[in-house]
């Protein structure tokens, strides 16, 4: 579902003389004689952090994104529209996502750069800027009328289909730092978004929904196993759309593969540049992109690098070797990837342990799945993973690489030329001499 965002200057003055604050605040300096609502306090209002590498979130998550959920019964609530007021986070990529919970299905939600600020204010996702910039996001039922939404004076509106019963608003931050960009932090420097309520009917303000147990802890992609984990050469495939709480505005390769002690695995491939200043966004092939590791036993991510950490240089082929931390011969693997890091080439090496115990007190194997992640990925690009055809998961008609129809638009490799990976295992005798071209 497409978002209906109205950009409007100024707030419409409600019916009977009531003005809803929490609209009004914004960066101008208008003083009001209205007394102010007692703020709420966000971090009570919203989840605790859904770390991305704390091990415990299903469906392979990125390790380098935090998430905050708020889920409410919409079903007892039509009659409301909850608006969420906050300050633009620090971090490279930020958004409001609407599930439907008891599904996981995406159904609506907003990006970093398409949220109109408060009035007075800028959006610092266009441009780099200082100080406090403030935003309103409204989510509002399908069955509220756009001259209601006007008269209301509501921006940044977010729809959702009156007949879900649940909805789960996930906030997304990845790589947050602090106000001055030199350090992580979980929120990205600022406090998370004040949720309030209005009626619509009247514009005052009223309670918010009870905050309601979600799925978003529950729920996990499939577990199955694969025939062709044991083949030696590991294709990359454009994931289909989940149904398991994805970020709408993100393309995924995906692959996965059994590697045993005695094997390396190897894939090559040029990274999408990436922007490193916001003036960059609107041009950039995508925003971020990372590539993650992640157990096929239980799909959680284990391992994982970004653009910003990997040894990569933009328009080159970067190299990605993946053994097991029981391999016998693991530090003559690291002697060879610092060796060839010497020579001038581009090596990021994964150490995975198929032994080390989840939350479940299971070890995670040695199968895992690769993802390679890019947001809000630029289409017009020629190598461009969204412009792929997705692929099935396994279902009873087969495996992925069953599915294959046109592998020219279906495995990345021939799909995207050099800028499409492609995993190959070697023994690990072979990877030590070098026999991986």
């Amino acid at each position: 579902m497409k978002n209906k965002i109205l950009s409007l200057c100024s707030f419409a003055t409600i019916a009977a003389g009531l003005v809803f604050t929490a609209l009004t605040m914004s960066c101008s300096n208008d003083d009001s004689d209205i007394d102010p609502i007692p703020a709420p306090v966000p971090k009570q209002q919203w989840s605790k952090t859904l770390k991305g590498n704390g091990e415990e979130l299903g469906a392979y998550p990125d390790l380098y994104v935090n998430y905050w959920e708020y889920t409410y019964n919409l079903k007892d609530h039509k009659d409301k529209v909850i608006i969420f007021k906050g300050e633009f986070p620090h971090c490279r990529y930020f958004s409001f996502s609407l599930y439907d919970d008891n599904t996981g299905d995406v159904i609506g939600g907003i990006d970093d750069r398409n949220i109109t600020p408060d009035a007075g204010c800028e959006n610092p996702f266009h441009k780099t800027v200082t100080g406090e910039h403030t935003f309103t996001v409204c989510v509002v039922p399908s069955t509220i009328d756009e001259q209601t939404i006007s008269r209301l004076g509501l921006r940044n509106v977010c729809r959702v289909d009156a007949d879900v019963e649940r909805v789960a608003v996930v906030v997304r931050e990845y790589l947050g730092t602090n106000a001055a960009g030199t350090a992580a932090d979980e929120y990205g420097g600022v406090d998370l978004p004040a949720i309030t309520a209005i009626n619509v009917y009247t514009g005052a303000q009223t309670a918010i929904p009870e905050h309601v147990a979600t799925n978003v802890n529950t729920i996990t992609s499939k577990v199955f196993s694969q025939k062709s984990d044991e083949n030696n050469t590991m294709p990359f495939f454009l994931a289909p759309v989940s149904r398991y709480y994805p970020n709408n505005s993100t393309a995924y390769l995906y692959a996965r593969t059994h590697l045993r002690t005695d094997s390396v695995l190897v894939f090559r491939f040029i990274p999408a540049p990436y922007p490193t200043k916001p003036e960059e966004y609107a041009t950039s092939v995508t925003r971020y992109w990372s590539i993650c590791l992640g157990s096929c036993a239980d799909t959680r991510s284990y391992y994982s690098i970004c653009d910003k950490d990997a040894n990569f240089v933009s328009g080159e082929k970067a190299t990605f070797v993946v053994c097991l931390k029981n391999n016998p011969r693991l530090s003559e693997i690291r002697a060879k990837v610092e060796e060839m890091n010497g020579r001038g080439e581009h090596v990021n090496l994964f150490v995975w342990d198929s032994e080390k115990l989840n939350v479940d007190g299971k070890p995670i194997g040695e199968v895992f799945a690769v993802m390679y992640r890019n947001i809000l990925p630029d289409r017009t690009w020629p190598y461009s993973i969204a412009n792929m055809l997705p692929t099935a998961y396994k279902d009873a008609d087969g495996e992925p690489i069953d599915h294959v129809t046109q592998p020219d638009k279906q495995l990345a490799h021939l799909a995207l030329g050099n800028y499409g990976p492609l995993g190959v295992k070697y023994s690990t005798t072979d990877f030590l001499e070098g026999k991986t071209e």
